[in-house]
């Protein structure tokens, strides 16, 4: 008998996510460095199951340190949202093979062995991102605005809302608080909202962290998707 693949673990649906990610989507990468891990994004190229993956990564003077952290070997986290409906965090984990500057940037990672997924429809709880109650300076009533955080970094992240009709419509540079409970206690977080998308069934605000808040530590630590 021969050696089992990496690949053989993956189920037929973490194959139907993975050909779901059309080619220049953005993603998230989050690399592996001797200190904290660096994430950034950028567009996913295409793939060769089962051999590996490819990803788009700049020459611009910008991503000179990135590019320098993207050595064979090195552990990446790759994150993308299905939209459109569909409504899931991806997220799974890969190494890289080999970093191409010319003629244009390449990067080659393995294929991954598992995905994570994290459902956003109401359906699909059982694998929730992080749940999370919103607060405005808007009067809201009994009503109570709940999201479902589907990114994070710490600089801030991306909310996911279900289009409801007792729900405010949050504009630009509002503020708002986003609370969650952790070991039973609660957690509030203070940002602004920089950016909004919408599909079918949800609206997906961008949000950044007001600064030097250790409870912003606390939640990456305690739930960032696939832990280093």
């Amino acid at each position: 008998m021969g050696r089992k693949r990496d690949y053989d673990a993956l189920t037929s649906d973490d194959i139907q996510w993975l050909r779901a990610l059309q080619p220049s989507t953005t993603v998230d990468i989050q690399i592996t460095t001797p200190t904290s891990p660096k994430r950034v994004k950028t567009q996913y190229i295409g793939m060769d199951a089962p051999h590996g993956i490819l990803f788009q990564v700049p020459n611009s003077p910008s991503w000179k340190f990135t590019r320098d952290l993207l050595t064979p070997g090195n552990n990446i986290v790759v994150r993308y949202v299905l939209e459109g409906g569909v409504g899931h965090v991806i997220a799974f984990r890969v190494k890289v093979i080999k970093l191409i500057t010319k003629p244009f940037g390449i990067l080659i990672t393995t294929f991954p062995k598992s995905l994570q997924t994290f459902g956003l429809r109401e359906e699909k709880r059982a694998q929730p991102g992080i749940a999370v109650d919103i607060q405005t300076a808007k009067p809201q009533g009994d009503t109570k605005i709940h999201g479902i955080i589907v990114d994070v970094s710490s600089k801030g992240c991306r909310v996911a809302l279900a289009i409801h009709p007792d729900y405010p419509l949050f504009e630009p540079e509002e503020n708002i608080t986003l609370q969650y409970e952790s070991g039973g206690k609660p957690i509030s977080i203070e940002g602004k909202v920089k950016n909004k998308n919408s599909d079918r069934e949800h609206h997906y605000y961008g949000i950044r962290f007001a600064e030097n808040q250790s409870t912003v530590h606390k939640l990456l630590e305690k739930h960032i998707l696939i832990e280093q």
